[in-house]
């Protein structure tokens, strides 16, 4: 091998190397901005349920069309918007509907606007019972059915006024966990 031949090779060594720098860090760049077309996609899809479910006519019919722009421009994000109503307790082919076909059952409240609270009025008995059953189902052994059945229904109640989330989540605790050694127990 000559020196120009030598020179040749060492060349091309620093060409391939540098070229699998840029595609290592174009890989990284890639990585990000799918990251952040995730998050964003979510986060659109979250206010677009939002405004599907408010039945509000002027942020429906806007959730609707921007939902179908999207669409037109290869950016359907329908399935994220059903998942986003669906954990919000929402059902997503009511959602969907046209105000028009809706009739007097476009009524419900605003996600946006905060629910009348309704939790102290409940009588504890009732209380501890909706939260002990509510919880059993959540840690339901091979049962996502009643999973799912115990998520609607705690969203539903938390739609309606009715918040039991901290309870269920002490309840849980208190199942999985044991009660807390610090509460005293008199």
């Amino acid at each position: 091998m000559t020196n120009d031949d030598q020179t040749e090779l060492e060349k091309l060594r620093a060409e391939i190397e540098e070229q699998a720098a840029t595609a290592v860090g174009l890989r990284d760049i890639i990585r990000d901005l799918r990251k952040r077309d995730d998050k964003m996609r979510n986060l659109v899809a979250e206010h677009i349920a939002k405004a599907l479910a408010s039945r509000k006519h002027d942020r429906w019919h806007a959730a609707h069309d921007l939902a179908k722009a999207l669409d037109e421009a290869n950016y359907n994000i329908d399935g994220a918007i059903d998942r986003s109503l669906t954990e919000e307790g929402w059902d997503p082919r009511s959602a969907w509907k046209d105000l028009a076909s809706c009739g007097t059952s476009c009524n419900t409240r605003d996600p946006w606007e905060p629910a009348t609270g309704i939790t102290a009025d409940l009588p504890e008995p009732i209380r501890r019972v909706l939260v002990g059953h509510l919880a059993d189902m959540l840690l339901a052994p091979h049962s996502d059915e009643f999973r799912s059945w115990a998520r609607g229904i705690t969203f539903e109640l938390k739609r309606e006024g009715l918040n039991l989330s901290d309870p269920i989540k002490k309840r849980i605790t208190d199942l999985t966990l044991g009660t807390d050694p610090s509460d005293p127990p008199f």
